[in-house]
């Protein structure tokens, strides 16, 4: 298999670094499970990164790109992905304590969702998208993007 890093078009590197916290978010998530941690805590976790991060994300993925290119398969399945993950994360908040089941869940979907949108999604439409749409994509994304802060508190996971 080719592991070479992948080749982000300059102005779709800003929803790239955004996935790198999506990665460290389930790494966090497989780590608390693995030290068998407080679900509750994890939880709060979970409601920190949907709130102060993923619903922006997604809401930047599908304003910008997957709905201007609503008949491409492969938007129309990273909107659905998205909708699973927003489905895995209101089962997170009714799960009973101790059920990790849903997490391994969540953190395996959100892993499987992330490497699809960068190594099929991306480099697709950074093929079909017109230039000079690209662009003012980048120009949106400097002008109003907020990286993430992870400044959450409860560091379960060390």
């Amino acid at each position: 298999m080719n592991n070479k890093p992948l080749k982000r078009s300059q102005e779709m590197q800003i929803l790239s670094r955004d996935h790198h916290f999506g990665l460290l978010f389930t790494w966090k998530i497989k780590q608390g499970i693995n030290k068998k941690v407080d679900s509750l805590r994890m939880k709060d976790y979970v409601n920190f990164f949907w709130n102060q991060h993923l619903k922006d994300h997604f809401l930047d993925e599908e304003v910008l790109l997957f709905n201007r290119f609503s008949s491409e398969e492969l938007c129309i399945q990273a909107k659905k992905d998205h909708q699973q993950i927003i489905d895995l994360i209101e089962r997170v908040n009714a799960a009973s304590q101790g059920d990790y089941a849903v997490y391994e869940k969540l953190f395996t979907f959100l892993d499987q969702h992330i490497r699809f949108e960068e190594r099929v999604v991306f480099p697709h439409l950074e093929v079909i998208i017109p230039e000079s749409v690209l662009t003012s994509i980048g120009h949106f994304l400097e002008k109003h993007h907020q990286d993430f802060v992870d400044d959450f508190k409860d560091e379960f996971w060390k």
